[in-house]
């Protein structure tokens, strides 16, 4: 008999490192550190050394931004600007614009975003 443990997890809670992070996602820690100085992601500060903490949400949001990135050929300034007009849209525009590609990747990458707690940070 297998006896499994569940483990429910608050995926807005930061937990996880930079390092850690990176090792997730399969970039470096400098290339995580610009994602953040470029205002991609925003993770948590702790204020007792300042170090970065990154949430389950986050570390979703990050491998949407990086597969437009890196499987898209979508540049940081490309994603900002796709990040902006996504904010700028109207839901019944977003939804009409998912039913017209709901087959494309890319949108459903979009929908995941936008679905994301950090879009709206």
């Amino acid at each position: 008999m297998i006896i499994g443990i569940v483990m429910l997890i608050d995926k807005d809670k930061p937990f996880y490192s930079v390092v850690q992070v990176a090792e997730i996602l399969g970039i470096t820690a400098d290339r995580l550190r610009t994602y953040d100085e470029q205002q991609l992601v925003f993770p948590t500060r702790r204020e007792k050394d300042n170090k970065r903490l990154y949430s389950e949400l986050d570390i979703e949001w990050l491998k949407d931004v990086r597969e437009l990135i890196s499987k898209n050929k979508m540049n940081i300034y490309s994603f900002k600007v796709v990040w902006k007009i996504l904010k700028a849209m109207s839901k019944k525009d977003f939804q009409k614009l998912m039913m017209e590609n709901k087959e494309d990747e890319i949108f459903q990458i979009f929908a995941r975003i936008k679905n994301n707690p950090n879009f709206d940070k």
